[in-house]
């Protein structure tokens, strides 16, 4: 029904979204202050609402604790609470479910991690479009993916990363996000420990809690994890695989150096550990920095790496394609399990990517990218000078698509991120990918440097407590 404005109709509006499920049983009914200023009535119209589910014995009305949904109306709707109180998965903690609701707002969203429709090739991707031949592609495909697109992946690596992959290492997945999943499904036991970057996007994941598997953290500098901290971990620990995002990493955008890339995978082959590299920036390299280090998959010549890769951030979010690649016999095994989830990527979006990396006009793409990346790393670093009297610091990043601040300070993230949606702004805290309090991740490039320069100052302000509202 359309938002109600009178009490007959916000009555009904109620009674609806508890049978629905919008308001479990036992779970409190917003404030009356507050759902009267979201749909734009009186205080006293949503009271008398409320007084009439009272009436109606469908709530509680507590006396200096709000209105609650009856507890035992478990006829009217199942058990829910319970289902997700059992369920692998977790809910979104506090701070990621702040964020994804600012998310929904009009305003400056610094938060997210892709790099904005302003990049997307969408006339080459039409064009491209065009060609496919459907009938190929709507049937259910290769348990590794389409093999026109590995064959593709694999040509990719050879140019971008002077990597030999065999097209039958290389199995298709729903984005860089979904190969994590099937590495932690597919691999891990509950009970298992895993050793990963500190801070890491990681720590803003629950696919690792839905498989039971422990996470301990590995320090990290500006050149990367410390290979001494990290001996030291498997000594202590015994992970049974090491994860990194070694290249312009997330959320800190540090590349693990040369040096340390030799020493890690020295390390894990003296202790026979596996590591899985997720790759998913490796195209983002902002023009005029140095090209990245050789991936640990080449590195460790392929026999102890799982590589993740991803045209998600460099082409669309939308776009849904990454892939693993690794030994034969670990990537069929991921394929069988893929299966069994969902069948494999949609075909037609495999065509266009293969179409796609085929294409004359793909280095085209990551050149322009590159460069348009440098122009706006340059004005949002201009842009930035206002936090340096907030005694913040940073490092510009050379690739990737993120600042990482230290704002310092002793208010809470979660205070603090509040103060910045209360005035237009979504940041990602810090906090949520498992660092200290007083650490923001920025991306600079979803926006257009007059738009982020203005976003940035409201920003400036509501982290000094300026603009708390």
């Amino acid at each position: 029904m359309n938002q109600p404005r009178t009490v007959r109709e916000l009555v009904e509006w109620l009674v609806s979204s508890i049978h629905e499920g919008v308001w479990l049983p036992a779970t409190p009914l917003p404030p009356e202050r507050g759902l009267a200023q979201q749909l734009g009535l009186n205080r006293s119209t949503v009271a008398t609402a409320y007084l009439e589910l009272q009436a109606r014995g469908l709530v509680d009305r507590r006396q200096g604790s709000g209105t609650y949904v009856r507890g035992d109306l478990w006829g009217i709707t199942p058990d829910w609470p319970r289902y997700m109180e059992r369920a692998a998965f977790r809910p979104l903690a506090p701070i990621a479910r702040q964020i994804a609701e600012a998310r929904q707002q009009d305003g400056w969203d610094f938060s997210e991690g892709d790099i904005g429709s302003d990049f997307w090739p969408l006339d080459t991707l039409e064009h491209l479009l065009a060609d496919v031949e459907l009938k190929k592609v709507l049937g259910y495909e290769n348990p590794l993916g389409l093999p026109a697109l590995c064959e593709a992946v694999s040509l990719e690596m050879k140019r971008h990363l002077d990597v030999d992959v065999d097209p039958g290492s290389v199995l298709i997945t729903a984005g860089a996000q979904q190969a994590l999943y099937l590495l932690a499904r597919g691999l891990l036991h509950p009970g298992d420990t895993i050793a990963i970057e500190k801070p890491s996007f990681y720590y803003s994941q629950a696919l690792f809690q839905s498989s039971g598997v422990r996470l301990v953290p590995i320090p990290m500098d500006k050149d990367g994890i410390l290979p001494d901290a990290l001996t030291q971990l498997i000594r202590n620990h015994r992970p049974s695989m090491v994860w990194l995002n070694p290249t312009y990493h997330n959320p800190t955008a540090t590349t693990l150096s040369l040096a340390r890339r030799h020493a890690v995978v020295a390390l894990c082959s003296t202790w026979n550990l596996p590591i899985v590299e997720d790759d998913a920036f490796a195209h983002l390299r902002v023009a005029g920095t140095p090209q990245m280090p050789p991936p640990l998959f080449r590195l460790a010549e392929q026999s102890s790496v799982l590589y993740v890769g991803s045209l998600s951030k460099i082409v669309a979010p939308g776009m849904r394609i990454g892939w693993i690649a690794g030994p034969r016999a670990i990537i069929a095994r991921l394929g069988e399990i893929r299966r069994q989830i969902d069948a494999g990527t949609p075909g037609l979006v495999q065509a266009l990517a293969a179409g796609l990396l085929a294409s004359s006009l793909w280095p085209n793409h990551v050149e322009a990218v590159s460069h348009a990346l440098r122009d706006r790393r340059d004005a949002f670093h201009r842009a930035l000078w206002g936090f340096a009297g907030l005694g913040a610091t940073w490092t510009p990043p050379a690739g990737g698509l993120h600042f990482w601040l230290n704002v310092g300070g002793s208010v809470p993230d979660h205070v603090r991120l509040q103060w910045a949606v209360n005035v237009g702004v979504t940041y990602a805290p810090g906090r949520l990918y498992g660092a200290d309090d007083g650490f923001v991740r920025l991306n600079y490039a979803r926006l257009s440097p007059g738009k982020a320069e203005r976003g940035l100052g409201r920003l400036k302000d509501a982290i000094n407590g300026e603009a708390v509202l």
